[in-house]
């Protein structure tokens, strides 16, 4: 190999490595930005680095590797310098130090999942430790989809009449798919999960491959993934009132698919958080469900991953100038200050249940899980309503898990993270569905 390849080798050796390095540093320590694009690009960049930092290591090992087997090292003058080679060897230790502590931190979930979901223990598989061949085959491939699932898609959950009124521009939006176990050995009808996909109100759809779907259905639960029409097109509460015209569906055709109608639970990730939170508090709300007012909407069970719980920036933690615009389509500046209140408060799970826990009344079980790195929701915003919610309902129950260095695209991908959180999540759905048996008897 020539001097001037060994050179360009060597060039590129070190500008992936110190890229890596930056990287790395931009995961762990990302720059707070109220920019939402910004946000979306250093959770990308986290979540990669943090979910993924066995395989960032093992592409460094190989680049070492490659770089001994050209003769690179110490062929070259310039390499030979005592102060590149400090620089390159620090570089190294610096950036596999803080992948090595991602990896303990994703594993570390496993801990948090034991102590927080001990009472549920029995009703879900065991957490998988680092020395068992199931972390190694199961929780760590990068994607990882049960083949004992069968998917119906695109089934249409509105009304000829609602459909008209939405136009054909807005069908591909009051559709769903449904995720079947193929192979269940259970003959009484499964319990049901109704799934809100994220994407900030104004994007995304069912298509994204979560792996909560896949997950859940290979472990005897129907799961309902759907889509919403979308702002700002079509403002807020259009997505809300979807959701519940999907949970209509499902209660009232589920059981062709092998469901049981009596108990849904609902779950939602990010904007999905928010929207699942408002299905399970506002059951039975005639204002958000035109012509269908007399229909059940009641979930049994709530779960939000990395939710948004008060739009009313009560806690400095979001832009409601933002939201009234963007989100519900009506503009502060032609608004009272009254009713710019009252529309970010009927849209706060936060604030509902902190007035329906002062009317005495119970809530649905909640499962609340969010990351401590999340870029784009401050977790302060799950904080507070875990503490609202205790103190305004202490009868009713409610699971909170924070993930220490998970970003806010952390489920999105199969990591040891996402797998424990999905097992705390079929626990906890399991004791509700148990429990809801029991008291039904």
């Amino acid at each position: 190999m020539s001097s001037l390849l060994k050179f360009s080798v060597w060039t590129i050796y070190i500008l992936i490595n110190s890229l890596l390095a930056f990287l790395t540093d931009l995961a762990q320590w990302p720059p707070k930005t109220r920019n939402f694009w910004s946000a979306c690009i250093t959770t990308t960049i986290g979540t990669i680095f943090t979910e993924f930092p066995l395989y960032v290591i093992l592409f460094k090992v190989w680049m070492w590797f490659a770089i001994a087997i050209m003769d690179v090292w110490f062929s070259i003058p310039i390499v030979k310098s005592s102060l590149i080679q400090v620089f390159m060897l620090t570089l190294d230790i610096f950036t596999m130090s803080i992948l090595l502590y991602n990896f303990y931190n994703n594993y570390k979930t496993r801990q948090i999942i034991l102590d927080q979901t001990r009472e549920f223990e029995r009703y879900g598989p065991e957490l998988p430790s680092i020395t068992s061949s199931k972390f190694w085959l199961c929780v760590m491939p990068p994607l990882h989809i049960p083949l004992n699932i069968k998917v119906f898609r695109d089934i249409t959950y509105g009304t000829q009449e609602e459909l008209r009124q939405v136009g054909k521009e807005n069908e591909f939006y009051l559709k769903l798919d449904i995720y079947v176990p193929k192979y269940s050995q259970k003959k009484d009808p499964l319990p049901v999960m109704l799934f809100i996909h994220g994407g900030n109100w104004m994007s995304m759809d069912k298509l994204i491959p979560f792996p909560q779907p896949w997950y859940l259905s290979s472990n005897n639960w129907i799961v309902c993934s759907i889509n919403y029409r979308l702002a700002p097109k079509n403002p807020y509460p259009a997505c809300l009132i979807d959701c519940k015209r999907a949970l209509r569906w499902i209660k009232k055709n589920i059981v062709s698919y092998g469901g049981d109608p009596n108990f849904v639970a609902v779950s939602g990730d990010s904007a999905g958080g928010h929207l699942a939170a408002l299905m399970a508090l506002t059951a039975n709300d005639k204002l958000y469900q035109p012509e269908f007012e007399y229909i059940d909407t009641k979930v049994q069970a709530c779960i939000g991953i990395n939710g948004i719980y008060d739009v009313t920036n009560k806690h400095k933690a979001f832009n409601p100038e933002w939201f009234s615009l963007e989100i519900c389509g009506k503009n502060p500046s032609n608004m009272s200050e009254d009713g710019i209140r009252e529309m970010l408060e009927n849209a706060s799970p936060e604030v509902l249940v902190e007035r329906k826990g002062n009317l005495n009344e119970e809530f649905v079980p909640f499962l609340i899980i969010h990351g401590d790195n999340d870029q784009l929701i401050n977790i302060k915003s799950c904080r507070e309503f875990v503490k609202t919610f205790r103190n305004s309902a202490p009868n009713s129950k409610l699971v909170s898990i924070e993930l220490p260095g998970a970003h806010h695209g952390y489920h999105f991908v199969s990591s040891p993270r996402t797998h424990y959180s999905m097992i705390a999540m079929l626990r906890f759905l399991n004791w509700a569905y148990h429990t809801s048996l029991n008291n039904n008897k």
